[in-house]
């Protein structure tokens, strides 16, 4: 097998971005997909070497299509996080101003994370989501009185003009993605460890497991509740806390955390990622 990354597609994505920000000599074929339950597929069934998927935003927060997979039947582990900066631009056909402009297609955290732009400036103007950045902008490209909401490189791959950049309602808007592999990362001495926990329906349950993370002197670095789908009133919790499962405190944490749990599902280890410049 190649030597393949999949990403959610098509190209031009911030994922993509991402993706090659993590392959920079080159090294990787990579493979877009049109959806992010794709690529998990694709790494289980040994399509790919690996996958990147978005995680989390942090203007809107987090994917929730990322975690829902990730709690669910599979065996993928995290073996990276990328952090890139995100610029959103308005992207048209040539030929078109922003007083033109009737409707505005991109993906629904895109969206989100330029609403004030939107407000102000178009808003009459339709939002209407789509499955990726990339996607909106080839459909714009296509069709006069629309407009994408993507990135500089993506006006260049489907030839669209730049109606206005920076567009994003903070300039520091990072996002984070996740590098999928079937197993995790070596030990770097720099790293994270993310789990997934469910607990008792008790009185205490949450703070007495976090008891276990302070004793231990781990840092929690995340905490999130999903629902349990199945059922409503019930949650569980994403868990990022640094070090990895090897060290000695790590391992004998989660040792405890799963006597206390109802389940403990170790997502992965892997090198903590710096924000870029």
């Amino acid at each position: 097998m190649e030597n393949v990354i999949g990403y959610l597609g098509p190209p031009g994505t911030f994922t993509e971005e991402a993706a090659r920000s993590y392959d920079k000599n080159g090294t990787f074929l990579l493979r877009p997909y049109p959806a992010i339950d794709k690529v998990f597929s694709a790494i289980a069934k040994k399509e790919i070497n690996q996958g990147v998927v978005p995680v989390e935003n942090s203007l809107e927060g987090s994917v929730n299509l990322t975690l829902d997979l990730l709690s669910g039947n599979t065996d993928l582990k995290i073996k990276g996080e990328l952090l890139c900066r995100i610029k959103h631009f308005l992207l048209a056909a040539p030929g078109q101003t922003s007083n033109q402009i009737k409707e505005v297609y991109s993906h629904p955290q895109a969206l989100a994370q330029c609403r004030y732009f939107l407000d102000d400036v178009l808003p009459d103007a339709s939002r209407i989501n789509m499955s990726s950045t990339a996607d909106a902008a080839v459909l714009v490209s296509q069709s006069k009185g629309k407009a994408a909401i993507a990135s500089q490189q993506t006006a260049e791959l489907y030839g669209l003009e730049i109606l206005k950049e920076n567009i994003q309602d903070e300039p520091f808007n990072i996002t984070r993605f996740f590098l999928l592999d079937i197993d995790d990362a070596p030990k770097t001495g720099d790293d994270k460890t993310s789990l997934l926990i469910g607990l008792h329906d008790k009185p205490g349950s949450l703070f007495s497991a976090l008891g276990i993370l302070a004793d231990y002197n781990l840092n929690l670095t995340k905490i999130e509740s999903r629902p349990v789908r199945s059922e409503l009133g019930k949650y569980i919790f994403f868990l990022d806390i640094e070090g990895h499962r090897e060290d000695k405190k790590v391992s004998h944490a989660l040792i405890e955390l799963k006597e206390k749990a109802i389940f403990l599902k170790l997502l992965g280890s892997y090198p903590r990622a710096t924000i870029p410049i």
